[in-house]
């Protein structure tokens, strides 16, 4: 995203954008996917030959779980974006797409839940816990392992 520092009155300009989902680089091979636009209401202001740009990010994610691996979707917002650029004199614009892709990649989420109550797989034979039990035999462990899992703390 592009600000035109020109246009900025003094008293600082609100403006609402949306940039392409590609921007923040996630791939096919990534756990998720932007599933839409970055949209992006923010406030510009020059104080003293430094641009100032605060507001909202959002964008609409499709998500692997990290328990059960199934896709889900969700918003990774970040709501107190706040960055300066110094040193503006002179520069008839200014690029913030790098900051706002930054802002948004530090608040995805890092171990993504589908819900809380989210059960995972099974360990023995795959199956999603979350559509009911899968029938797998309990398996005993035995030795000294095993009888510390069986304590009740």
């Amino acid at each position: 995203m592009i600000i035109n520092v020109a246009r900025i009155p003094e008293s600082g300009l609100k403006f609402h954008e949306e940039e392409p989902g590609e921007i923040l680089g996630l791939g096919e091979a990534d756990e998720m996917r932007a599933a839409g636009p970055v949209s992006c209401d923010l406030y510009a202001q020059v104080v003293d030959e430094i641009l100032i740009v605060r507001g909202t990010l959002s964008v609409p994610l499709e998500v692997h779980c990290a328990r059960c691996t199934q896709i889900f979707s969700t918003t990774a917002t970040d709501s107190g974006f706040l960055r300066d650029f110094p040193g503006i004199q002179g520069t008839e614009e200014v690029d913030v797409t790098e900051e706002l892709r930054e802002a948004l990649l530090l608040s995805l989420p890092r171990f993504p839940l589908c819900g809380e109550s989210c059960k995972g797989l099974c360990a023995q034979c795959g199956k999603n816990l979350n559509g009911g039990p899968c029938g797998c035999r309990k398996i005993e462990e035995s030795g000294s392992w095993g009888a510390l899992n069986s304590l009740k703390l």
